[in-house]
């Protein structure tokens, strides 16, 4: 089942960004973490980041399971599934490691909308 692999890998992502979260708030143990930022406007911009992630992830794999089920063809299975977790790891990068980066921020949202409005087209279009 493909849609379990995207599952896996974006609860790596979510991993490491909920390790972000933790440095962050100033734990001792993962000092090493924190990326020398540890201010408050670094605190926010990492739980949004994490948040965003558990946000939107939930809402696709769901989409990417009836797709997949739905015996769309597995190349477009993948193809959703890797840009998704491509606009995730953009989003997630942006938010849990830079101070601002537009490009990317912007760019990992249309990717993941992207996916989602196109999966739910496509499943909407199917279904009638």
């Amino acid at each position: 089942m493909i849609t379990s692999l995207y599952a896996s890998l974006i609860a790596f992502i979510l991993i490491i960004l909920s390790i972000r979260v933790i440095a962050a708030r100033g734990n001792p143990a993962f000092k090493f973490f924190t990326l020398k930022s540890d201010d408050e406007f670094t605190l926010e911009r990492v739980i949004r980041g994490h948040s965003n992630l558990i946000e939107y992830a939930p809402i696709f794999l769901i989409l990417l399971y009836f797709f997949e089920i739905a015996k769309f063809d597995l190349f477009y299975v993948h193809a959703f599934g890797f840009i998704f977790l491509i606009g995730r790891l953009m989003h997630g990068y942006c938010f849990a490691f830079t101070k601002k980066n537009m490009f990317l921020r912007v760019s990992g949202t249309a990717l993941t909308l992207g996916c989602i409005l196109n999966i739910s087209i496509i499943l909407f279009i199917n279904f009638i």
